[in-house]
């Protein structure tokens, strides 16, 4: 009760418009963050006079309000070349603090469109691929080596691959000194591996949304993937310089691979391999004593009478009874 006469406090229950400066008693009340508020009609955009509420996006750039399209019009970033904003679907390339669409990322003197891994220039008048740059500097510092200490040339810049322009890389940003950090060695298992080798049999320079579809794939973060690319393609440039090195290098029917000369060979089918022993082969036959077969005969349980006589004299003719 004692609040109900404090002063202060009715002050603080007044809301004030902010457009119109009335004090605001209307049942709803818009309210702008952090802490503005507005009446339903006083808040609209002050370029196309759209009324603003809850279902729609509201700016506040130097106390007026705006649309999200005349927001972006007047203060979004702008592509360098077009001059025209971008969509939040649309691929950037970005040159230090300037951001272009991807088919605005040309030369200026022969309108090449830059692609990711060519070497450019930016310069006051515009975008310069690396041979046209060259042309221009020494034009313009006369004759000579335009690299020479001499005659210092403008630093060249290596493009990188395009990125989204809902990223937030857009906003302009202050150029620091880099740190050293440590990277991480990325092992890649064997399903990331087949999907990436799978891609690049069917395309070794796959464009923006084939990257994009790659990271939701392997879980790979786009750099990761970037430099994969380019370590394969490097690999297969360099096996293939090699192998038409050596088809060009073939006299006299011998091979010469690293410093290994020698005359090609065909393998034959595989041969029994005797030991390479100069002998005659043995034949071996089994021997029965004449012993051993009296003792047989002496444990069977019925003498064969005949059979028995028989063996009798055969060893009397042998003299071997006494």
């Amino acid at each position: 009760m004692g609040d109900m006469g404090d002063p202060q406090k009715k002050t603080r229950l007044i809301s004030l418009c902010v457009g119109c400066g009335n004090q605001i008693h209307d049942q709803y009340i818009l309210r702008v963050s952090p802490d503005l508020e507005w009446h339903a009609a006083c808040l609209k955009c002050a370029e196309c006079n759209q009324y603003l509420d809850e279902s729609c996006t509201c700016f506040v750039r130097d106390g007026k309000t705006y649309c999200k399209r005349d927001y972006v019009r007047l203060y979004g970033i702008k592509c360098a070349k077009c001059n025209i904003g971008f969509s939040k679907n649309d691929f950037v390339m970005r040159a230090r603090s300037k951001v272009y669409h991807i088919e605005c990322f040309r030369c200026v003197a022969c309108s090449r469109q830059l692609i990711p891994g060519d070497e450019f220039a930016l310069r006051e008048d515009g975008l310069f691929c690396r041979a046209d740059h060259d042309v221009v500097e020494r034009a313009t510092m006369g004759v000579g080596d335009p690299l020479s200490p001499l005659h210092p040339a403008r630093p060249l810049q290596m493009a990188a691959d395009p990125i989204s322009a809902r990223q937030p890389a857009l906003r302009p940003h202050v150029h620091k000194q880099p740190e050293k950090t440590t990277r991480v060695r990325t092992v890649l298992n064997e399903k990331q591996l087949h999907t990436l080798r799978t891609c690049y049999n069917a395309n070794p320079r796959p464009d923006a949304l084939m990257k994009e579809q790659l990271v939701e794939m392997t879980g790979l973060s786009p750099r990761v993937i970037r430099v994969w690319f380019q370590n394969k393609r490097c690999k297969d440039k360099k096996r293939s310089i090699l192998m038409k090195q050596l088809q060009q290098q073939q006299p006299n029917d011998k091979t010469n691979i690293q410093g290994m000369t020698g005359t090609p060979m065909v393998a034959a089918s595989p041969e029994r391999h005797d030991g390479g022993l100069q002998a005659n082969p043995v034949e071996v036959q089994s021997y029965q004593p004449p012993w051993k077969v009296l003792s047989d005969f002496a444990l069977q349980s019925e003498i064969d009478q005949p059979a028995f006589q028989q063996l009798v004299s055969s060893d009397r003719r042998e003299g071997r009874l006494y």
